[in-house]
């Protein structure tokens, strides 16, 4: 099957046996999102693969708590292997970080990062029965559908965020458009528009920004495209606008001049306001049931958060999480890491849960979830304020 397109019953098969892929099978209705469709190719020895893709992003950020070196470092008994899923996107650089600074390692932990072509309601269903020990990407609203179905998975720490000064995201129209006058949120009525996904974090953002301009969801025609071929698709016409992440948002804008924003940066925090959640880290009931271990790891995770937020104003520790970036995600250019707006990260791993909630209430008015849950059983904050207070 190697390089082949599989279906999802071989891709669950392969991962996690016979045993497991009834159980997993039966969720997958539950936890699907509506991402984007993608072509899926595994090796036929693994459908888990090391993580070395990504989506970086530079500039001024709000000043990061100081770097200070914990004192005591809390340790497990022994060395324990986990497992993380990572999307490879730049706000998830604490983790690229924590690894090859070897945050991790100080905590007795030696963390694999691995990434897969699966979607987050395929992975979320193997985070649940421990085949993955944690799981990091965009909060989707799978997470509310693998929980109304069941299965146990609690977001626990927080991570790329719109922060004033390091807003990655920005909602940009072709340049012809622009050159035509399609220039404010007003303009955007009628337009195609691409997302990522339509059952995200970010459609509340795209609602908010929507209705600054007088308008709603259902006044543009959304159109589902992976980010990495959001700047081709803008530059031949096949979009009129879209949702840009870092660094597709330069390579758009400034690489190829195919599209000019019409909101971005800290304007769309005025909108939304600051510390929107964007991405998160969940965990299944294995992780759960040993705060030790979980509470380890959220240490190292939060050193390599807080070394990030230092890179945002310390050249030197810039230039070391650039040649981190650039040795775990597939992102070599210089002068992209110069020109792109480096993501807001959380820098105590928590955000404000009511957004959770304004969420949901659009997911399910969207038909994404068939009914809404209290943030406390999504959002689990206790483990991650145990760990910042060992740093």
């Amino acid at each position: 099957m190697d390089g082949a397109i599989i279906t999802r019953r071989h891709f669950f098969r392969g991962l996690v046996g016979a045993t497991t892929f009834a159980f997993i099978g039966s969720l997958l209705s539950a936890c699907g999102s509506n991402q984007a469709p993608t072509r899926t190719t595994v090796p036929s020895t693994s459908t888990v693969t090391p993580a070395t893709g990504a989506s970086p992003s530079p500039t001024a950020a709000p000043s990061p708590p100081p770097a200070a070196a914990p004192t005591a470092v809390p340790t497990i008994s022994r060395t324990r292997k986990l497992t993380m899923r990572v999307a490879l996107a730049t706000e998830e650089a604490g983790n690229f970080i924590a690894v090859e600074k070897g945050f991790f390692k100080d905590v007795g932990l030696d963390v694999e990062l691995v990434t897969t072509q699966g979607t987050p309601g395929e992975v979320i269903p193997l985070v649940a029965v421990g085949q993955l020990d944690l799981f990091s990407g965009a909060i989707q609203a799978a997470l509310v559908n693998a929980r109304t179905q069941g299965v146990e998975v609690t977001i626990v720490a927080g991570e790329g965020a719109l922060r004033r000064g390091n807003v990655f995201h920005a909602y940009a129209v072709t340049k012809q458009l622009y050159d035509q006058g399609v220039r404010s949120v007003p303009d955007l009525r009628g337009r195609t528009l691409a997302m990522p996904s339509d059952a995200g974090i970010d459609l509340l953002e795209l609602k908010k920004v929507l209705e600054s301009g007088g308008l709603t969801l259902d006044d543009v025609k959304l159109q589902l495209i992976r980010l990495p071929d959001m700047p081709t698709a803008l530059q031949n016409g096949a979009v009129e606008a879209a949702e840009l992440v870092e660094p597709y948002a330069t390579i758009a804008t400034k690489q190829l001049g195919a599209a000019v924003p019409v909101v971005a940066g800290d304007t769309i925090v005025d909108i939304v306001g600051d510390n929107f959640p964007i991405s998160v880290i969940v965990v299944g009931p294995p992780m759960l049931k040993d705060p030790a271990l979980l509470e380890a790891f959220l240490v190292g995770y939060l050193r390599g958060a807080r070394y990030y937020l230092q890179a945002l104003q310390d050249p030197a520790a810039r230039a070391e999480v650039v040649a981190i970036l650039k040795n775990r995600t597939p992102l070599k250019d210089d002068k992209l890491y110069e020109q792109m707006t480096w993501p807001g990260v959380s820098a105590d791993g928590t955000f404000d849960v009511a957004t959770l909630e304004e969420a949901q209430q659009l997911w399910k008015q969207r038909g994404k979830i068939h009914q809404t849950l209290p943030v406390d059983q999504l959002v689990n904050f206790r483990f991650v304020t145990n760990a910042a207070k060992q740093i």
